[in-house]
């Protein structure tokens, strides 16, 4: 029985190693402030066993044939090679343990698709982890392999010590292949095991934790190897076709807030820039002076959301009105983003000239194709500053960007059209200037950097007031995406991607100063806005809907990763795609309308498909 013995021992030693780290796992997050108690660990030791016997089994395959190999040849070859395999899986297993809990800190989601297509930037993820933290998890990483492959190779001591009958060895592996089997499938089941077996409680956090990382990530990369809709397919086309539609066939009623049909146009872009962190809104006071003041001196949007988390989503929904999409980033695909539409592109054909700021590298997630693809005659990024300038650990910091644009601005031809992208409030929130916050915690580092950011916002309206052209120009502000600090968001929750709007400056008639749009919306609702109150067609930007249009029917969709959300202005849920349920809804008694959200999907991803 020494075969059946082996592959037995295996599949405990696997058991045990995703069993220790769900813990190391579910201590982190306590640590780390989640809404998690220590008696809630049994359950999820005993909800993710189904999901760590399937994931067992795909690791397991492959040497139970090795082990069959070598009871009959006794080919020392066969030894190696099962000990190189399983070394390679036990330290890539590993790795991918430990990102996990550093992406789920930062993100709320457990490694997926959409993260390991950051590798290509691989440079570029470590500026989002300070020094200690990159050294810890590095030692962390090489100390858990020199323990475990210690462990693995005491497990594994006698396994290869004799060599079997063949019919014996046949029959131990028959037996052991059909246990093989079943464990594939997570148990004897009609259906093979989802992750909806480790979906025991109405806390997410803990549903994450009870479910194998490395099963989810092997499944959620077999759901996103084809660009197809078919994942999203809830409807016939026309069904979902004709929900959308309705969304957008509604009256025009247009507030008509600019004195100047052709004004020059800024967009700011704030870095992570949550509602949470500007006072008149609701948020932390005292974090962001500046845009409370441009709220009051402006026409700001009380429900805004961003339909992505990450920048990357944020610069195609701003400049070309195309939402975000689960699993993708459409920015990666330069052949689908040369057929967008774009608003410097439509702008140039007015006569805009057109710029872009951003003190990091342009290099990261494609974003140079993209915005040369949008049609930006001239683009900064990180190269164009002088050394001492980049003292960021992302490139320059804001004071100099802003800088950098106003200098430009005052050379450029007008109409200009121009976007700046500031980066200080990205992780690891390093900012050159001392803030009235600690350092204590991350929440008090990040409203640091968003308190540095605003600062040096200021400092640029200030300066810019002084120049002939600030009469003419209007300022758009708005953040690329949300945060889940200084509050503690939940990843699901829909307050995580509230972000401020503001349309400030000599531009917007008095009337509309001090004056709040409460209708719900998204950022890739600004280029609809903007062309229509410069008197221009906006047809092409099929997806952005005019945040001034009085009559508009009000929603904001939001893309997650294996759910969606949906706000309107009377409810606002977010819906589980693989389990078929609520994860939240608010109000508990409005009606849910899953039917538009659902098609609105569908609908956005058979067009990102088909670009």
């Amino acid at each position: 029985m020494r075969l059946i013995r082996n592959f037995l021992v295996l599949s405990i030693f696997w058991m045990l190693f995703f069993g220790i780290f769900r813990i190391i796992f579910f201590l982190f997050l306590q640590y780390n402030a989640a809404n998690i108690q220590l008696n809630e660990l049994p359950s999820t030791l005993f909800y993710g066993i189904r999901l760590d016997i399937s994931a067992t089994a795909y690791i397991s395959a492959l040497p139970l044939l090795l082990m069959l190999i070598h009871a009959l040849t006794e080919n020392t070859f066969i030894k190696k090679l099962f000990l190189v395999y399983n070394g390679i899986i036990l330290f890539v297993l590993i790795l991918l343990h430990v990102s996990n809990l550093f992406l789920y800190r930062s993100w709320g989601v457990l490694i997926n698709y959409r993260a390991l297509s950051f590798l290509a930037d691989w440079r570029q993820m470590f500026l989002s982890v300070n020094n200690f933290e990159l050294i810890v998890g590095i030692i962390c990483i090489i100390l858990l392999f020199i323990l475990t492959w210690f462990v693995f190779r005491k497990f594994t001591k006698h396994f290869f010590d004799n060599k079997l009958a063949i019919i014996q060895s046949l029959l131990q592996f028959i037996v052991s292949a059909a246990m093989l089997v079943i464990m594939f499938r997570g148990g004897v089941q009609m259906l093979p095991v989802n992750e909806s077996a480790a979906a025991f409680s109405e806390n997410v956090t803990l549903n994450h934790i009870a479910t194998n990382p490395a099963w989810h990530l092997g499944h959620n990369l077999n759901q996103a190897k084809s660009e197809n809709a078919s994942y999203y397919k809830f409807y016939s086309d026309a069904v979902a076709e004709e929900h959308v539609k309705k969304l957008f066939q509604t009256p025009i009623d247009l507030m008509p807030v600019l004195n100047n049909k052709k004004p020059n146009i800024v967009i700011i872009m704030l870095e992570s820039f949550t509602v949470d962190v500007v006072g008149s809104m609701g948020g932390e006071t005292g974090v962001s002076p500046t845009i409370d003041s441009l709220i009051h001196d402006g026409l700001s949007f009380k429900n805004i959301y961003s339909s992505g988390a990450r920048t990357d989503q944020a610069f195609v929904a701003v400049l070309s009105g195309f939402p975000a999409q689960p699993n993708q980033s459409i920015m990666r695909f330069p052949d689908k983003t040369a057929k967008l539409p774009s608003l410097p592109a439509e702008l140039k054909k007015q006569g805009y000239s057109t710029s872009f700021y951003y003190g990091g590298d342009l290099d990261f997630s494609n974003l140079n194709t993209y915005l040369v693809n949008c049609g930006f005659e001239q683009i900064t990024g990180k190269k164009k500053f002088k050394q001492q300038q980049l003292s960021a650990k992302w490139g320059a910091h804001d004071e100099f960007v802003f800088e950098k644009n106003l200098n430009d601005l005052n050379q450029a031809k007008e109409p200009f059209f121009s976007v700046v992208m500031t980066l200080s409030s990205h992780e690891p929130y390093d900012i050159p200037i001392q803030s009235p916050f600690g350092k204590d915690n991350p929440n008090e580092q990040f409203k640091g950097s968003a308190w540095y950011a605003d600062h040096s916002l200021g400092n640029y309206l200030a300066a810019a007031k002084k120049e002939p052209w600030f009469k003419n120009t209007l300022f758009v502000i708005v953040a690329d995406h949300g945060n889940k600090i200084p509050r503690d968001r939940s990843y699901y929750s829909h307050y995580i991607r509230h972000i401020p709007m503001v349309m400030a400056g000599d531009v917007v008639k008095n009337i509309y100063k001090n004056k709040i749009v409460y209708s719900t919306g998204s950022h890739h609702d600004i280029p609809s806005t903007l062309l229509h109150q410069l008197g221009f067609n906006s047809d092409m930007f099929n997806w952005s809907n005019d945040l001034l249009n009085r009559k508009r029917n009000g929603f904001a969709y939001l893309c997650m990763d294996d759910a969606e959300g949906w706000v309107t202005d009377s409810c606002t849920f977010v819906y589980d795609l693989s389990n078929q349920k609520f994860i939240y809804k608010r109000p508990y008694y409005a009606i849910a309308d899953t039917v538009t959200a659902k098609s609105y999907l569908q609908q956005l991803y058979s067009t990102f498909s088909n670009l």
